[in-house]
């Protein structure tokens, strides 16, 4: 309570410090978050920031024909905290490369799968959201300078945010069907280029519309499919639900939710 114009009234930290106590526990005990609570011996050493930022950039000596592309999986990280912990690596990557000198600096470039989950249009972003966003942004409006390039790939560009998209220098984009996507290309492109748009929907699987730099005129290519392909296809629904034999693993997959962890 705090003094009030007759007597006392609510202050603004009445209510806040309901059950503190055990809120307080339960947030030392997520895993989330126990980089802050949980800290390790090797992450009190003084090199292990070079050594993380070492293992994140490169890992291996740049000759080595194997170290040219590094994938770093998120799929298991909670959605809440995704655009917190990917914004902090492009946060550490890209200052890593301001500190470099220009003689020592390697170009990275960072691939963005899925890119609407964590560099959305902003909407109704949290605090924490936010500062991802704003470190992507920065990247996209600066990173040129550093040797820091981002490819933005997403289903659904009319959910990634208009400043990123709009730093980019080419376009490659394969068959949108919706209206508000169609829509987010048209506004990218030069006013002499929007009719190409129009055979965005009509597109067929693997075709795709080049529009930038990296192309001399606008051009439909067809894209070769991948030797590996990605385990990404849609689920034969009607096979599965007509297979008598089938069972769903409900068991392993809770005990997967609780570890947070598929093995």
């Amino acid at each position: 309570m705090v003094p009030g114009a007759a007597k006392e009234k609510q202050g603004p930290f009445f209510g806040k410090l309901t059950r503190f106590i055990q809120r307080l526990e339960a947030k030392k005990d997520d895993k989330r978050i126990g980089f802050l609570f949980q800290v390790s011996d090797d992450e009190l050493q003084i090199n292990w920031l070079n050594d993380f930022c070492s293992a994140l950039m490169h890992g291996s000596e740049l000759n080595d024909k194997k170290a040219g592309v590094k994938i770093i999986d998120f799929s298991e990280v909670p959605s809440d905290v995704l655009p917190l912990v990917i914004g902090f690596v492009a946060r550490i990557i890209f200052t890593v490369q301001q500190w470099t000198t220009k003689e020592n600096q390697h170009p990275i470039c960072l691939l963005c799968d899925e890119a609407h989950l964590y560099i959305p249009e902003r909407t109704s972003q949290d605090a924490a959201s936010e500062l991802s966003l704003k470190s992507f942004e920065r990247i996209a409006k600066e990173g040129r300078k550093y040797g820091v390039s981002l490819v933005v790939i997403s289903q659904r560009p009319a959910e990634v945010n208009r400043t990123v998209l709009s730093q980019c220098n080419n376009f490659i984009s394969l068959r949108l069907s919706n209206a508000e996507d169609q829509t987010v290309i048209k506004r990218l492109l030069p006013d002499n280029l929007i009719g190409l748009t129009e055979v965005l929907p009509i597109l067929d699987i693997g075709e795709a519309l080049v529009v930038g730099d990296a192309s001399l005129l606008p051009t439909r290519i067809l894209i070769s499919e991948p030797t590996i392909k990605p385990d990404s296809a849609t689920i034969k629904f009607w096979k599965e639900w007509s297979n008598v034999n089938a069972k769903q693993d409900i068991t392993n997959a809770v005990i997967g939710l609780r570890k947070q962890s598929k093995s």
